[in-house]
């Protein structure tokens, strides 16, 4: 009875310590499982984070900084190409319109001035004394050009487009106080206006008699200056 019950015994004590070997591995792989899912998700997704973040705001900080200094160095260069070679050109004769302003006669003396129009879409710009003179009918010249006034400073006038300037001009209000035999009136058809450094005669219409005698000076011109 003894032996028999010692073997009956051995297979419930066998089939206990298995269970128990079970339930322990079990458990181990379990914890290692939850253990690496968690914490490198967890490390990972930090790291992203900070890494990512760290690294776009750096990217975004140099791309900033070289971008800025390209323009700064560009807009320099820029202002500096603009300011000998982009700057305002000389007004051509092409790109004006002259007519006569502000005539003002007595006392043997016509005042008038010269009015220059930028008719360009660019800025010009004027410095100096036109050339003036009258003239008849068949283009030829009447008399002497225009004596520079001399009182007045030189100044260099940018015009914008449609944009003014001046030129103040006196004349003898016809044979003014001169004898006929000195002035010898003519009649004049217009006024041959150079402007400054230009070649280029511009007709501005002007119908009064004027000394033609080379011995009268009275014509007289001053420098363009802002219109005022």
């Amino acid at each position: 009875m003894k032996a028999t019950t010692a073997r009956r015994a051995l297979p419930v004590l066998a089939l206990a310590l298995a269970g128990m070997a079970l339930t322990a591995c079990g458990a181990e792989t379990g914890g290692a499982s939850s253990s690496s899912t968690s914490a490198p998700a967890s490390a990972v997704a930090g790291a992203d984070t900070s890494s990512g973040n760290s690294s776009t705001a750096g990217s975004a900080a140099d791309g900033t900084s070289s971008s800025t200094s390209a323009d700064s160095s560009g807009g320099q260069n820029q202002g500096s190409s603009s300011g000998t070679d982009g700057g305002p050109q000389t007004c051509t004769a092409a790109h004006l319109k002259v007519s006569a302003e502000n005539i003002d006669t007595g006392a043997g003396t016509t005042h008038f001035q010269l009015l220059f129009q930028n008719t360009g879409s660019s800025p010009c710009t004027l410095s100096g004394f036109p050339g003036v003179s009258f003239h008849g009918g068949d283009g030829a010249q009447i008399g002497n050009a225009a004596a520079r006034d001399t009182s007045a400073s030189v100044t260099t006038v940018t015009l914008l487009p449609n944009g003014h300037a001046a030129s103040d001009v006196t004349a003898p209000n016809g044979q003014s106080g001169f004898s006929a035999s000195q002035c010898r009136l003519k009649d004049v058809s217009f006024v041959g206006v150079y402007a400054p450094g230009s070649k280029d005669l511009i007709d501005v219409p002007w119908k009064t008699q004027e000394c033609s005698s080379t011995s009268v000076h009275a014509l007289k011109v001053g420098p363009v200056h802002s219109v005022r």
